[in-house]
């Protein structure tokens, strides 16, 4: 009836995407790594109007780390919001350090957070800025949930779900890259919630590499046999264990399996506790 409708009276609907094609992403011409989109339109009320973005380019085996935002990067999630906006530093003392030496080691960086998308210019503001000892946060895509902030803070706040809406995002990430060579794009993952780590598990994060940083500054790893604390300086420390210089060469493939980190390391003996 709705179709018969626009034939007699000669309406047109457009057709509105999110998700641009194949031909019009090769028009862009993208660069590896950071590029800078952007959006110009012009209005009889408003004038000349424009909105800039970023796409970044990354090769298909890259190994990404996601990190969440807020009781992640700062120690608690409400005044991770609250002190900044006042000028106080409310962040985990060796955070920045930590995923700068990541970065050197190859990996990209990935910022989730289920902050609404009308903050998305304090939040990228806040990680652009965010310096300790001369070291700044690795560059990477920020994603903020598209809801409003009433619907995002109810979400994370009233129903407690907010990995429904992390699950869903790293879910059309991960099938941006090739399936054919069976290649798992998500390395590691930081949070500091139980939500944070359900997401990471559900995506395909090893559990070895989930890594939960409480509002003491500890870094807690919850692996299959074992829950391990460190200190993020302690982790640090560890960096080329935990997180190996990557190999970019298609004829190289790494085996989580049998690296250094994985297979030297002791293993914890069985104990029957029925005996």
């Amino acid at each position: 009836f709705e179709e018969k409708r626009r034939r007699v009276v000669g309406w047109s609907r457009r057709k509105r995407k999110l998700v641009p094609s194949d031909a019009e992403l090769q028009c862009l011409n993208l660069n590896p790594g950071r590029n800078v989109v952007r959006f110009i339109y012009e209005t009889s009320v408003w004038g000349r109007q424009e909105v800039n973005t970023c796409v970044y380019l990354w090769e298909w085996n890259s190994k990404v780390v996601i990190s969440d935002v807020d009781g992640t990067i700062t120690k608690s999630d409400m005044l991770g919001h609250l002190l900044p906006m006042v000028g106080r530093d409310w962040s985990h003392t060796g955070i920045s350090s930590l995923y700068r030496r990541i970065k050197d080691n190859g990996y990209e960086f990935m910022f989730l957070t289920s902050r609404a998308l009308a903050q998305a210019d304090t939040t990228r503001d806040y990680l652009a800025k965010l310096c300790q000892n001369g070291d700044s946060l690795p560059d990477g895509p920020l994603i903020m949930s598209p809801d409003g902030i009433t619907t995002s803070l109810f979400r994370e706040v009233i129903k407690k779900t907010p990995h429904e809406f992390k699950i869903a995002s790293l879910s059309t990430i991960r099938a941006l890259f090739p399936g054919q060579w069976n290649h798992q794009p998500f390395y590691a993952g930081f949070g500091n919630r139980e939500t944070d780590e359900r997401s990471y598990r559900a995506v395909g994060v090893p559990d070895g590499k989930i890594f939960t940083i409480n509002p003491s500054s500890q870094v807690v790893c919850r692996g299959t046999k074992a829950c391990k604390t460190y200190s993020i300086q302690e982790l640090s420390a560890l960096m080329d264990q935990m997180f190996p210089p990557v190999t970019k060469s298609i004829d190289v493939k790494d085996n989580e399996e049998f690296n250094n980190w994985n297979f030297w390391r002791t293993s914890y003996a069985e104990i029957d506790i029925d005996a």
